[in-house]
């Protein structure tokens, strides 16, 4: 008989650890993935404007060529033509002309990004050295002698000055983060640098998903899984995970999930999923709890907002699907193709502005927090100079991301337990990621390696990104 897996939360690390665990141990495991919300996808979801009847995304969510975990879950799934990919980048500064950050075709790994940051018009010379300068530093330093520090003072230390750190390395930073320089770990930055644009060709390319995510995740991933046999639910809230006694009063009897909707599942491995803030709430029978001392801390780990704020004209703004903002509070611009061919005869277009980090924005009421959106993209779009606004709409998430500080990167746990058959998954784990899509399906395959281990089960090689080139693994130290 195969044994029973309930996996707790339905958000991209539930999914990928159902996945994981029915694809490659399908044999040894039946799975059940509960989720409490009407739709899979978790903080990747979107909803349905009223007026258009568009699916929207609350906030745009794009990978990287270097998530090839993300990737890998797509590509087995059938879904990777639901990504478009660039390898190019548009950064644009209200002050300068446009600029085209895109990787040399010819030159090998990490040398084939050192030209770009020539193209950078809205840096000084002296700016470009000092870029170098701090990237080829940080290459040579292994990432465990930054694990202590904070971005912004190891930026400091490399004489980037304030205009340098603001139009570069913020704008790179809190972009990949989603928190100011000021409080991520320098470890977590050199992580996003070094695989996310200086190990290997193709790892700074942009993947933007075609489809809202809660078509995308919420429902072609979702029917992918439950072609591997997983039992899919929602609207189901878990109110308590734990451990009957056995006969002889040892504790070791039958574990379940309890739902707030009264029903119980018998489980041999449960697999809590959910965001970091909301796991004291899952896991809050005594049974558990006592083997859980830094519950308290998990819950206390601080987050950061991203905001998206959503806007229709009456005409197009730019040809541009994705734009870099710099030097202005908005920080990156999207607009979804297929809803603005639509627009010339429905007379709406669609963009979405995205600022992560948004501590100021939200601050801010959110009528001027639209007109200052509106004058960042009328500096460097003449199209909007004209454009009239039809309507608008502020989406913020106050717990986005965790805010991956050093302190925070100290207390993140791995997927096993001190409870053998009790797992953890989700992007705030141990994944050697921040808060990313990609940090979130490794957690998923980390869980499954954690029910295999303890089952004696062959282990799920996970991949550590794309294979840096004998030039990259030269300079940079691991």
């Amino acid at each position: 008989m195969k044994k029973r897996v309930v996996i707790i939360g339905g958000g991209l690390a539930g999914l990928s650890a159902a996945e994981s665990i029915a694809r490659n141990f399908g044999d040894h495991f039946h799975v059940t993935l509960l989720e409490a919300k009407r739709f899979f996808g978790g903080r990747a979801g979107s909803f349905r404007d009223q007026e258009s009847g568009q699916e929207i995304d609350y906030c745009q969510h794009v990978a990287m060529g270097c998530c090839t975990n993300f990737i890998g879950l797509l590509q087995r799934c059938d879904l990777m033509d639901s990504m478009d990919r660039f390898d190019k980048l548009q950064f644009l500064h209200p002050s300068h002309p446009p600029s085209e950050f895109a990787p040399s075709p010819w030159l090998p790994a990490p040398l084939h990004l050192a030209g770009a940051i020539g193209t950078l018009r809205y840096l000084s010379s002296a700016q470009k050295a000092q870029v170098r300068r701090a990237l080829w530093r940080l290459m040579r330093t292994h990432s465990d002698a930054l694990a202590d520090q904070r971005a912004l003072s190891w930026l400091q230390q490399q004489n980037q000055d304030p205009e340098t750190i603001r139009d570069f390395w913020d704008v790179i930073l809190i972009s990949a983060l989603g928190e100011e320089t000021s409080l991520v770990s320098m470890k977590a930055a050199r992580k996003v640098l070094m695989d996310g644009f200086a190990a290997a060709r193709g790892a700074s390319d942009v993947l933007v998903p075609r489809l809202p995510l809660r078509e995308l995740f919420g429902v072609h991933l979702v029917r992918a899984i439950q072609q591997l046999a997983v039992d899919v639910r929602t609207g189901v809230s878990v109110q308590r995970v734990g451990e009957s006694s056995g006969h002889d009063g040892s504790g070791d009897g039958c574990r379940f999930v309890e739902t707030k909707q009264g029903d119980q599942y018998a489980a041999d491995h449960v697999v809590v999923a959910v965001p970091w803030h909301s796991i004291g709430s899952v896991l809050s029978g005594a049974d558990v709890e006592v083997n859980f001392p830094d519950l308290p801390k998990y819950a206390a780990i601080p987050a950061s907002p991203i905001s998206g704020i959503h806007l229709w004209f009456d005409r197009q703004i730019t040809n541009q699907p994705h734009a870099v903002m710099v030097g202005t509070i908005s920080q990156w611009l999207f607009q979804r193709s297929e809803f603005n061919l639509a627009g010339d005869s429905s007379g709406e277009h669609y963009f979405q502005v995205v600022i992560s980090g948004s501590r100021e924005a939200r601050a801010i009421p959110q009528e001027q927090l639209v007109e200052r959106v509106l004058k960042d993209l009328r500096a460097v779009f003449p199209e909007a100079r004209n454009a009239v606004l039809l309507r608008s709409r502020i989406v913020s998430d106050p717990t986005s991301v965790f805010s991956i500080g050093p302190e925070v990167e100290a207390i993140r746990p791995p997927a096993h337990t001190a409870l053998p058959w009790l797992h953890l998954a989700g992007d705030w784990i141990q994944t050697g990621w921040p808060a990313t899509m990609e940090g979130a399906v490794i957690s998923g395959s980390m869980s499954a390696n954690s029910i295999a281990r303890q089952e004696g089960l062959s282990l799920l090689s996970i991949d550590s990104g794309l294979r840096p080139g004998w030039l990259a693994r030269w300079m940079i130290r691991n």
